[in-house]
Parts: C-alpha cells; sequence; structure tokens
C-alpha cells in the first residue's frame, strides 16, 4: 500500500501543462490586448473618447455604422445611451479635445 511513485510520465505532462499555461499568459498579457481590434479592423465599432464626470461615472462617445452614440455609464448604475445628430457628435468630439488640451 504506501506512497506509490507517479511516474516521470505524469510528471512531465503536469510540466508540459504549466508551461503552456504560462504561455498563454505571457501572450495574452503582451498581445492580447490589441488582438480583437486587429481582427476586427475597427470598422464597426469605434470608441471616439470618454470623459470622467465624476469618482465613479464616465461618458463615453461611441461611433456604430456612421452613427455616434452618447453613452453615460458608471459602476452600480444602469448606462444611459443616447443617439447624436453629426452637429452634436462633432461638437461634442471638439469640446472634448479643448478640454483635455486646457
Amino acid at each position: 500500500m504506501g506512497i506509490e511513485d507517479p511516474g516521470w510520465g505524469r510528471i512531465i505532462i503536469v510540466m508540459l501543462f504549466i508551461a503552456i499555461l504560462l504561455g498563454f499568459l505571457y501572450f495574452s498579457k503582451n498581445k492580447g490586448k490589441n488582438l480583437f481590434s486587429h481582427l476586427s479592423g475597427s470598422e464597426f465599432l469605434k470608441l471616439d473618447g470618454t470623459i470622467a464626470l465624476s469618482n465613479i461615472s464616465k461618458a463615453s462617445l461611441v461611433s456604430a455604422q456612421n452613427q455616434k452614440f452618447l453613452i453615460v455609464h458608471g459602476r452600480g448604475q444602469s448606462p444611459s445611451v443616447i443617439l447624436l445628430n453629426s452637429k452634436d457628435a462633432k461638437n461634442a468630439i471638439e469640446t472634448n479635445k479643448s478640454d483635455v488640451g486646457a
């Protein structure tokens, strides 16, 4: 009865599995950030800008299929989505750029 020797085969399989997991972790941390943006080409959905309204709330300007949306979101809040006219979207982008430069 006692403790049985697991054998070198099982040890090698476990070490190989851990190496594969570490390789996947390395790949996802370094190259995973831009993986989906390169695959989609960012043609359908584009984030134009985000500004902080308070500690927990943010406003984002998003483009999708030639339409612009203003999304107000935050922790513990349901997001509010507003469809913008092209004139409103240009004003929002220009205001955001001038606020960042100031």
